[in-house]
C-alpha cells in the first residue's frame, strides 16, 4: 500500500476516457505543416473525431492549447490556439477547416484564440524555441453550457466544473528551425 496504482482498493472510480483521432498524425506526432504557421496564416484545423462519451453526454468542448511556454510569469497560464464548445452531445467529430467565426450553426461558439480572434489558430513557436507539445483535449459534458462567444478561457474552464463526465488528450508536436 501506499504505493499508486490503487489497484482496485479504495482508488478513485475513474471514468471510461474519450479517445480522440486526428488527420494527419499519430498521438504524440508531428503536426502537418498544413495545420500550422508553416503554410501561412489562416490555416485550417484539422478533422477531429472522438468516441462518444458516457451516457449523460449533452455536450462536448474541444480545448487546443500550448503548455509549453511561459507567459508573464505565470504557473497556470499558457498559449490558447484554439476553443470550441457547446457541441451537440450526439457528435463524435469535427470536419477539417472548422470556421472561423464565434457563432456556429450547430450552435457551438468559438471564443477568441491567442490572436485575439475566434477559431483555430495554428501552432506557430518561436524559431529556435525547439518542439512545443500542442495538448487537444475534448471533455464530454452533462450540460450544454450556454455561455457567449466572447467568453474568456477562465469562464470556459469554470463553466466546465462539476459538469465533466469524460475527457480525451491527443498531442501533436511542432516547432520551427
Amino acid at each position: 500500500g501506499g504505493k499508486g496504482g490503487a489497484k482496485g482498493k479504495g482508488g478513485p472510480n475513474l471514468p471510461p476516457m474519450v479517445k480522440m483521432t486526428i488527420a494527419g498524425f499519430a498521438d504524440g506526432g508531428r503536426i502537418p505543416a498544413a495545420n500550422t504557421c508553416a503554410a501561412g496564416q489562416g490555416v485550417p484545423s484539422p478533422a477531429i473525431s472522438w468516441t462518444a462519451g458516457p451516457a449523460g453526454t449533452m455536450s462536448y468542448a474541444l480545448i487546443l492549447h500550448d503548455p509549453d511556454p511561459v507567459l508573464a510569469g505565470s504557473a497556470t497560464n499558457d498559449v490558447l490556439h484554439w476553443a470550441i464548445f457547446d457541441i451537440p452531445g450526439d457528435a463524435t467529430s469535427l470536419p477539417a477547416g472548422v470556421p472561423n467565426t464565434a457563432d456556429l450553426p450547430s450552435g457551438a461558439k468559438q471564443p477568441n484564440n491567442i490572436a485575439g480572434q475566434p477559431g483555430y489558430f495554428g501552432p506557430c513557436p518561436p524559431a529556435g524555441h525547439g518542439d512545443h507539445h500542442y495538448t487537444f483535449e475534448i471533455y464530454a459534458l452533462s450540460a450544454k453550457l450556454g455561455l457567449p462567444a466572447g467568453t474568456s478561457r477562465a469562464d470556459l474552464m469554470a463553466a466546465m466544473n462539476g459538469k465533466v463526465l469524460s475527457k480525451g488528450v491527443y498531442i501533436g508536436m511542432f516547432g520551427q528551425q
